[in-house]
This record gives C-alpha cells, structure tokens and sequence, in this order.
C-alpha cells in the first residue's frame, strides 16, 4: 500500500472533519462549506452545474424543507487529487415527519492551497439513489 501524499492527506482530513460537523444545521453548513470551497468551485448535483452561490441557494431550501442529516460512513477513496465518497443521507421532512435514507455517491476533484486554506474542491459530482428535487 502507497503512502498517501500531503495533498492525499490534506483531503482526507478535510472530509472526515466535514463529516464530524455537517449535522449543525444551515449556518453550521454555510462554515463547513466556506473551508471547503472557494468562489470557482462547482458542483454537479443531480445532473445540474451549479456555481457556489447556486449550490448554497439549493442547500439552503432543501434545508429549510428537510432535516437532512448525514448517516453511515461507507468508503472514500482518494487517489492523487481526486476522492470518491459513499455514505448515506437522512431526510426528515419537515412538515410531513417522513424519513428517507439515501445512499449518495460523490466524485471530487481539489487542489491544494497555501495554508491556511490548505485543499479546496475545485468541482464535484453527487448523486443520491431518491433525489429530492
């Protein structure tokens, strides 16, 4: 087994962190999501592109509508720049207190930045087994 490289490193760090304080609401999502991203970022969810302000404009009604925690952990695989994650979301909807569990799968390319900064997602592609549209 390769030894991983700082960059390796750096996003493994960087999603395991996310994944121990993603569960905070919003605003603890909005943090999250200024360390994880920059301005240039994008993200493909579901098939659409979506700029920054985009994709935090779509969290922020999803999150108005569902309690959406993330669950189960299943695998990450980074190789160089690039990671893929699988894990399960939880949508509780609001209003309605129906659950779902979704399996969502991402691929993410980063690149890494001065510290403090350290890596940042320069675009990502996500999917989950139900989309809630």
């Amino acid at each position: 087994m390769k030894e991983m490289t700082q960059m390796e490193k750096a996003i493994k760090d960087r999603l395991e962190t996310g994944f121990k304080n993603w569960n905070g609401g919003y605003d603890a999502w909005l943090k999250w999501c200024n360390t994880l991203y920059d301005e240039e970022s994008v993200y493909n969810v579901y098939g659409k592109r979506l700029t920054l302000r985009e994709y935090k404009d779509m969290m922020g009604v999803f999150l108005a509508k569902y309690d959406i925690r993330l669950g189960k952990f299943h695998n990450m695989i980074i190789e160089g720049e690039w990671c893929a994650i699988r894990y399960d979301v939880i949508h509780t909807d609001r209003e309605t207190g129906e659950k779902a569990t979704l399996e969502s799968m991402e691929f993410v390319k980063f690149k890494l930045l001065p510290e403090p900064s350290g890596v940042k997602v320069v675009e990502g592609w996500a999917t989950s087994t139900s989309p809630i549209h």
